[in-house]
């Protein structure tokens, strides 16, 4: 009973402490390392895959080797790399898709897989629907980094005019930040037991599963989180 109090008065302070303290918990990984180990893993297969992601972006840390996965069949454009140990995963898209891993199960006689392609003409900055949209199958060579999955597209912005009948691209869309700078932000920790809240204001965007300072509304101390949602962050701790 006594052990359990304390476990619930330490999560209550949790946040507290990490407002105290700027100082980042060592053994996290960055952008560089998770490229390094893509890059070691890909070699092995005999592929050339080169992954889209800063150097200096922050991810959890990782006691084992990371784990790298297709996101969809035969096509590696995005890339699923999962930690097994202290389960936790994140998608990072690739500069290339090596041509070799298209097979007849995925693609038709002529070598066609199903991409997204944009139906109506859309202007700079506008939002895409599904009104949008279609799916259409086009010839392999054509397909490098397009997106094969609606809700990559969807809710997000074009970068300039888009012409009905292109197949879309990561060139073709503003990045999609689940927290954007200066965005009120809500702070969840949490353990089996209870789930202790605060506000926050973040002080850089964010994508999930990406490091970013807030400053907590109250105190104004300026801490670490992981961007877990639309709006939502979790402290880190025990890392």
């Amino acid at each position: 009973m006594i052990l359990s109090i304390i476990k619930n008065i330490s999560l209550f302070l949790i946040l507290y402490m990490l407002a105290a303290s700027p100082t980042l918990a060592s053994g996290r990984l960055n952008g560089l390392h998770i490229k390094e180990q893509a890059s070691a893993y890909f070699s092995q297969q005999g592929l050339s895959i080169s992954l889209l992601v800063s150097d200096k972006r922050t991810f959890f840390p990782c006691s084992v080797p990371l784990d790298f996965h297709q996101r969809h069949d035969n096509d590696w454009s995005t890339v699923l790399v999962r930690c097994s140990h202290e389960n936790w995963e994140t998608f990072i898209r690739s500069a290339n898709s090596p041509r070799k891993l298209v097979s007849s199960a995925n693609a038709t006689e002529d070598n066609r897989l199903t991409v997204a392609v944009l139906i109506k003409n859309i202007s700079k900055g506008q939002v895409i629907s599904k009104e949008h949209l279609g799916f259409e199958g086009r010839p392999e060579r054509q397909i490098h980094g397009a997106y094969r999955d609606i809700s990559e597209v969807l809710g997000r912005k074009a970068k300039g005019n888009i012409a009905a009948g292109t197949i879309l691209k990561a060139r073709h869309l503003d990045t999609v930040y689940f927290v954007d700078k200066n965005d009120s932000v809500l702070v969840i920790a949490a353990n089996k037991a209870i789930t202790i809240t605060t506000s926050a204001i973040a002080l850089e965007n964010g994508q999930i599963g990406d490091m970013i300072p807030v400053k907590n509304v109250k105190s104004e101390k300026i801490f670490k989180v992981i961007v877990t949602g639309k709006k939502k962050v979790a402290p880190i701790t025990n890392m």
